[in-house]
């Protein structure tokens, strides 16, 4: 495990501290779960890939192609 230091405000300190404290756990333990929850919350959803690799060009319409507008002829 590797460690980090990090710079808090003596407010900010205090409150982590007391949240850390009421959760039951260590101030590393609450600051590395606040972490990865702030992490995965911005990765992409678990499974999110596989759905497109279950997708089969069978289960695709293809449009059909759209009317090419024909320029106007120069003046």
């Amino acid at each position: 495990m590797s460690q980090v230091t990090i710079y808090l405000p003596r407010d900010v300190e205090r409150l982590v501290r007391r949240e850390a404290k009421k959760a039951g756990k260590s101030l590393s333990a609450w600051i590395a779960e606040l972490a990865r929850r702030e992490v995965k919350a911005s990765a992409w959803p678990e499974g999110y890939f596989e759905q497109f690799s279950e997708r089969t060009a069978e289960r695709f319409e293809v449009p059909a192609d759209l009317p090419v507008d024909e320029p106007e002829p120069l003046k």
